[in-house]
């Protein structure tokens, strides 16, 4: 009888331990802390997902680095258009398992001890915002003709 005892509470012990110990180091949970939702196109799995104000989303594998693109809406459009506006990819992995990277901190460029490298993708212009202005620069030396 003592010894079933110590064998169950020495398989309890190990499985409590395996879950312990199995820590997935690459792992990035993403929290939405703007005032809207944002959307998310993850570069290793090739999925796009919406993220609503203050959800959350883990990215990344055990062995393989996070590397996702952020998406934000255009404002002020009755159709949801969306913008690639930060690419953010892991260098290095976490020694305590699992990084929480907000949306704020992205946008200052703030860098969780250089674990990430954040690029911010140039404002992205409609060609019927540009249209004045292409029409402008049209050919000068046409019109002297």
């Amino acid at each position: 009888m003592v010894n079933r005892y110590k064998s169950f509470m020495m398989a309890v012990l190990l499985c409590v331990l395996s879950m312990v110990i199995s820590v997935q180091a690459c792992m990035v949970t993403f929290l939405n802390d703007s005032s809207g939702k944002i959307a998310i196109f993850n570069e290793l799995d090739k999925t796009f997902t919406y993220i609503l104000k203050n959800g959350k989303r883990r990215f990344g594998h055990h062995h393989k680095q996070a590397h996702f693109t952020i998406y934000t809406q255009q404002p002020k459009t009755r159709t949801e258009v969306w913008i690639p506006a930060y690419t953010v990819k892991q260098n290095t992995c976490s020694a305590n398992g699992n990084i929480l990277l907000k949306f704020s901190e992205v946008q200052d460029g703030i860098d969780l001890n250089n674990l990430f490298t954040i690029t911010k993708h140039k404002p992205h212009y409609p060609m019927v915002r540009q249209l004045p202005m292409i029409q402008k620069k049209i050919c000068h030396s046409c019109e002297a003709e």
